[in-house]
């Protein structure tokens, strides 16, 4: 679905959560993101970003990529703007609560993957945070194509699959992390069958839009035309939503514990854990 007026949150809720892929046409916030993030993006890369794995050796690439992927975590100007896009699609602030952005690169070589910067196997988001509530955000900087986007699996969004979310344990990750282990505990609970072509689904925005989708969505990544993708996404959960009752369905999530720690309010940065328990 796609559209160009703001929404009430308490609408986003029931949609998304009940399964619909919703697109916002070109948010104002985000034009004056994209141009931001492309000067930093040429900044790290020294060049067009698209074709900065043809440019760069996969050590150098990849170092510059976790770099900017700091930066962007830590700039005001992109976070305060992303923010201001999440309220022109018409969510509530003062009961949202966000998963910070992030800055994702997908290569399309496999010599320039590295943990976190690769194409995502299909999964559903929900596996993880174990929220029915969670609303994924996600933005492309560059145009992008059938063959360099998101893919869904639409048919799948309340019928279960075969998945790794009981034996994926989130605080066993933080344990990992803290003592520099982590490199080969799973980042996210994945699908562990395999699902036909056919299924998947190429979402293709343009830079300046905005997709809300369900985290009960299974969905992945694909990159294979040679060019590095750029987007950038982040999650939310908005109080009000869960409040009314409003919940995608758990068909096939088993992950031992609920993770609201993730999340920190939009304004004030309060941590949803405490609210949640």
């Amino acid at each position: 679905m796609q559209i160009d007026e703001m929404l009430p949150s308490l609408e986003i809720g029931r949609r998304v959560l009940a399964g619909e892929l919703i697109v916002w046409r070109r948010r104002p916030a985000l034009a004056a993101l994209v141009t931001r993030a492309d000067a930093l993006l040429r900044a790290g890369l020294d060049g067009d970003p698209l074709t900065a794995e043809a440019r760069l050796a996969p050590e150098d690439f990849i170092k510059r990529v976790r770099r900017l992927r700091a930066a962007f975590k830590t700039d005001s100007e992109i976070n305060a703007t992303f923010k201001t896009a999440l309220v022109e699609c018409g969510l509530d602030s003062a009961d949202c609560y966000w998963d910070p952005l992030q800055l994702r690169a997908v290569p399309g070589q496999a010599s320039h993957h590295a943990r976190r910067i690769l194409p995502l196997p299909a999964h559903r988001d929900n596996w993880g945070s174990n929220i029915p509530q969670q609303i994924n955000w996600w933005s492309p900087l560059y145009p992008i194509a059938e063959t360099r986007t998101i893919l869904f699996y639409p048919e799948y969004f309340a019928q279960a699959v075969a998945n790794s979310s009981a034996d994926w344990d989130f605080e066993e990750l933080k344990r990992l992390m803290a003592e520099g282990k982590a490199d080969h505990y799973p980042v996210l609970p994945v699908l562990t069958e395999e699902l036909p072509a056919r299924a998947a689904l190429p979402v293709v925005l343009e830079p300046g839009d905005m997709l809300a989708f369900s985290g009960q969505h299974l969905h992945g990544s694909i990159a294979t035309d040679g060019k590095t993708r750029f987007s950038i996404e982040s999650r939310t959960i908005n109080l009000g939503h869960r409040d009314a009752g409003l919940a995608a369905p758990n068909v096939d999530g088993r992950a031992p514990r609920i993770v609201p720690d993730w999340f920190e309010h939009l304004t004030n940065g309060e941590n949803l854990g405490e609210i949640w328990r």
